[in-house]
């Protein structure tokens, strides 16, 4: 009742309201007054003919932190609820005490004399023992009974149970809006300082929905920080999502705004760009909204959910960059409300990384230590902006950013800043943009985040930890123990008021971990962080809930089990394919082998014109919102307290631009040491290396067992953000053997796991180890065969994990002595060609939609293996049709022509059936190369695909064959000529 199960990790509180606790009465049976119920249960224990002690429960704690089955909470639990019961009665006026005496009232309770001295030495010495059982307790549980809130910056003891009980659940229910209203990225850990001026603002503001005794209370100097300190663990806890009613109506919250995403490949960097609008948390937006096009008129756009309540077109080339940055964005719902929603031009825009979205949001400024991207006009009325803005970055950003003046996608006249991490204030009469929200942030960023409910990474790329300091010149980073505070196991120092520390340097283990940020010579941290680093080898807590996929190819999986895997209801059919081995042979008609062609059959691709993009509408020219000389009007200085923000409106757009109020007026500010107020240049450069995040990214998902597709996406995001590599991510390792992937009917990912554990033969005496295969599990391997020459050799890859393989063993001892551990499978690609149904009976039985509608159709020639613009879709073959901002792929029959329907699949796959109908093959074997080709954009569909793949072991490599019909080409190694012979007569027939 205190910790319920719960679907999402959210921040809780032992908040014994009075409800709750008459519902933990009636529970037990007890019938008289709950809170007396409670105390006496509690001094049962704690006190004995009058004599507090807490012996009794700290020998039942120490056996339970001994005990590895910790599903019950510690024995502190009722405790700890009484000294809450404590903390809520501070500052009652009718009680007699003082209203911040805390140990008198927890006296009072526990039925001791009030000026027990048992009561206050036992307490301060357990105080961070026993709150630290409970915050363990919940993470432990991986935030399925939520995630811990008590933690103390100041007033070390009587500041935890505070935490718990200074702000009721109906006000703590109304952070998102503060939150939403001022711009806080959800899951950003802020100081308390840094939120104290905003709540000050919030407090004061007409429209404060808080209650009235939150407000009081906030008149209390000594409340503040308190209150301050639970609005920061919210907002660490916060999904990013408002209620609706809250939403609606408020042009603060709702509002379009701009995602972005840059896309790394082998032809270069390129700018991805969308449209983004928040909804309310009931909201949906599945009929789409309309935009205002260039000429005027108002045209459909598709939005497809994002996360926290956000919706967003389609990342795509259809969309004209230029026009939407320097144009006014006006969107509206498809049908019913007519609210136009604005988005306003800016000369600078800053795009931070937000992790829940796993992209870049537009923002009002630049946030302290966080990855950002700057699009800067180059320049503004005939005078340089981008190299303005650059020379104020080299002051106050981390080294390492990158300006980008011609990339694809990005607009003539605009620069692009990339890899921006801003560590201090830019000083006063600068771009508005470029001043922080804080002025004192410890920030943990970088390495590979495991998505989950609690925050945490895998030890094989741990975080770095990020820290400025505008307060003091001198700062310091404590690294402890997360099971106990006092055991300090690292610190850094620095002045200057910045610090850059990989925690990869520490060289830890798996744990949990608390990191102190402290300014100066002060004893109590500005802030506190946890960094909890896991393995494959500890197992998320959720890992036997994962569901067991295989790919069926016999009933009831049938021929759509080449493209998805699905769950094992029950007994699993004769016929299916699980990670690298196969079980069963699929029967054949009797028929003759198609023989795989030897030269390409490819005749030169067309040249089709790009794509029509959509222009969006433009202000006039000389307007405030292209000048960006806005007219802004504050409010009058009154004199007092100044405020943390001076909010301007423009006279003429409406446009809402929050001035920090804190930025003193002789510039940087010197420390009472005399040292400068932030430096920079002695900081590490900003890395933008992701390779050595493969292996992290793996270790993440055999940690993780398998889950919702959203987990693969979030993984992704971290090694390459755009759109085309988090999409492609599944597949690869699909591919190459290490996961299941189920997906809906139009191929989208919708669940994986992570597959069994097997050894693939690649020699007489080697074998590769593919699925799960954790460090512990590869050490009771090796352990095997301790006596013998059998050596772990590992090989990395480009765009893939690091190929790990078992040298100098022969495979029938291996088959033999690790059996118990993982299968030994040979020949892993003529085993799954052999349980494939050739691709006709996957065409027939793949499920129909109706014709969707389109503005644009190309089609696909096969002989070209090219798309050619049409206006025709009334024949068979494949599609590529766009409608707004949105592409769709659809194969269509002779049948479906008639019955208007379509296959809506992968652009892979809808190639492939469209060339099995006429019988062509688009593979080619190499006898040289003893591989297979098919051309550039015609990867290999579902199954076909890892057959190939597990072959070599290696994801395709791009080549470029020469010759008559010269153009580059996908190779897939080491397949035999009977191998790709097979492979073409599934494909064909």
């Amino acid at each position: 009742m205190v910790y319920p199960s719960r679907e999402d990790a959210v921040p809780v509180y032992l908040d014994l309201e009075d409800e709750v606790l008459d519902r933990l009465a009636s529970a037990a049976g007890h019938e008289g007054s709950a809170r007396d119920g409670l105390r006496d249960a509690v001094t049962a224990v704690t006190v004995s003919r009058g004599i507090f002690s807490l012996g009794r429960l700290s020998a039942e704690a120490r056996a339970w932190r001994q005990s590895r089955d910790r599903r019950h909470p510690p024995p502190w639990l009722a405790f700890l609820a009484i000294t809450v019961l404590a903390a809520e009665a501070m500052g009652a006026a009718d009680d007699g005490f003082n209203q911040n005496n805390y140990y008198a009232r927890l006296c009072s309770l526990l039925q001791v004399p009030v000026d027990s001295p048992e009561v206050r030495s036992q307490y301060m010495e357990r105080a961070e023992q026993m709150w630290g059982d409970l915050n363990r307790w919940l993470e432990g549980l991986e935030g399925r009974r939520g995630t811990p809130t008590a933690y103390a910056l100041s007033f070390r003891y009587v500041g935890l149970p505070m935490s718990q009980a200074l702000v009721r659940a109906g006000d703590r229910r109304k952070f998102p809006l503060f939150f939403a209203q001022y711009g806080l990225p959800a899951g950003t850990e802020f100081s308390p300082e840094a939120l104290e001026r905003y709540l000050d603002a919030w407090f004061a503001s007409e429209s404060c929905p808080f209650s009235p005794s939150l407000k009081k209370l906030w008149e209390k100097d000594s409340a503040r920080e308190r209150i301050a300190a639970v609005a920061a663990v919210e907002l660490v806890g916060w999904d990013g999502t408002v209620p609706s009613n809250q939403v609606v109506g408020s042009p603060t919250l709702q509002r379009v705004g701009l995602m972005a995403q840059l896309r790394r490949g082998f032809m270069g960097e390129s700018l991805d760009l969308a449209l983004t609008l928040r909804a309310g948390a009931e909201d949906e937006f599945g009929a789409g909204m309309r935009v205002e096009a260039a000429a005027g008129q108002w045209m459909p756009v598709g939005l497809v959910p994002a996360v926290a309540n956000v919706w967003r077109t389609s990342y795509s080339s259809d969309i004209d960059v230029k026009s939407v940055l320097e144009g006014v964005v006006r969107m509206k719902p498809a049908v019913g409300d007519d609210r136009v929603l604005t988005h306003h031009p800016r000369s600078i825009v800053p795009l931070v990384f937000d992790e829940l979205q796993a992209a870049y949001l537009e923002a009002e400024r630049l946030q302290l230590n966080v990855d950002s991207l700057l699009l800067v006009r180059t320049e503004t009325k005939g005078r340089p902006l981008a190299s303005n803005v650059v020379k104020v970055l080299e002051g106050c950003a981390r080294p390492g950013f990158t300006i980008h003046q011609s990339m694809d996608r990005l607009p003539a006249g605009w620069t692009l800043v990339a890899g921006v991490q801003l560590f201090g204030s830019p000083g006063p009469g600068t771009y508005n943009e470029l001043v922080p929200l804080a002025r004192d942030q410890l920030t943990i960023a970088g390495g590979m985040r495991i998505p989950s409910r609690i925050r945490k990474w895998s030890v094989v790329s741990p975080p770095e930890v990020r820290a400025s300091v505008e307060s003091a010149a001198d700062l310091r980073l404590v690294l402890t123990d997360g099971e106990d505070l006092k055991k300090e196991l690292r610190s850094w120092t620095a002045r200057g008021g910045a610090l850059v520390v990989p925690l990869a340097e520490a060289e830890l283990s798996v744990g949990d971990y608390s990191l102190a940020l402290y300014a100066g010579n002060a004893k109590a941290p500005l802030q506190r962080a946890t960094v909890r680093l896991r393995s494959a080898d500890v197992v998320d807590a959720a890992w036997d809930l994962s569901p067991r996929l295989v790919y069926e190819l016999s009933e009831p999986g049938g021929p759509f089990g080449v493209l998805s895997a699905r769950e094992i209801d029950g007994d699993v059919s004769k016929v299916f394919v699980d990670g690298a081995l196969t079980v069963g042979v699929r029967p054949r008609e009797p028929g003759v082998t198609l023989r795989a062609p030897t030269r390409a059959g490819w005749s030169p691709p067309h040249a089709t014109p790009p794509p029509p993009v959509v222009k969006i509408g433009a202000p006039e020219a000389g307007s405030c919102v292209v000048t960006g000389a806005h007219h802004l009007e504050y409010p009058t200085f009154m004199g007092g307290w100044q405020p943390k923000y001076i909010e301007g409106v423009c006279r003429y757009c409406g446009l809402v631009k929050r001035s920090p109020g804190w930025i003193p007026r002789n510039g940087f500010r010197k420390s009472s040491a005399g040292g400068v107020h932030v430096d920079v240049a002695d900081l590490p450069p900003v890395d933008g290396q992701t390779s050595r995040l493969w292996d992290a990214a793996l270790d993440t998902l055999m940690h993780l067992g398998g889950g919702s597709a959203r987990a693969l996406t979030t993984v992704a995001s971290q090694i390459d953000g755009s759109a085309l590599f988090t999409s492609a991510f599944p597949t690869r390792l699909e591919l190459l053997g290490h996961i299941a992937v189920e997906r809906s009917d139009d191929g989208t990912p919708e669940r994986w796991e992570i597959s069994p554990s097997c050894l693939v033969v690649r020699g007489p005496d080697s074998l590769e180890l593919v699925g799960f295969w954790p460090d512990d599990l590869v050490a009771t391997l090796l352990d095997r065969f301790a006596d013998s020459d059998v050596r772990l050799q590992e090989q990395p890859a480009e765009d893939q994990p690091t190929r790990r393989l078992l040298e100098g063993a022969h495979v029938e001892l291996v088959e033999e002595d690790a059996e118990p551990l993982g299968l030994v499978v040979r020949d892993p690609c003529t085993q799954i060609l052999g349980a494939l149904p050739v691709l006709s009976e996957v065409a027939v039985t793949h499920p129909r939609v109706p014709m969707p509608g389109f503005s644009q159709a190309e089609r696909f020639d096969v002989a070209s293996a090219s798309w050619v613009q049409t206006s025709d879709v009334s024949r068979p073959g494949a599609y590529r049709l766009a409608r707004g901002f949105e592409r769709l792929h659809v194969y269509r029959s002779e049948s479906d022509v008639v019955r208007r329907s379509a296959v809506l699949g992968s652009v892979h796959l809808v190639k492939y059936l469209a060339a099995n109908a006429l019988g062509h093959s688009l593979v080619t074997f190499l006898p040289r190369r003893q591989g297979v080709v098919v051309p550039l954009g015609c990867d290999l569909p579902g199954l076909y695909a890892r057959a190939a793949v597990l072959a070599s072991g290696e994801l395709p490599q791009r080549k470029r064959l020469t010759g008559e019909h010269e153009r580059p080409c996908l190779l897939y190694p080491s397949i035999t000529q009977e191998q790709a012979d097979l492979l073409v007569t599934l494909l064909s027939r």
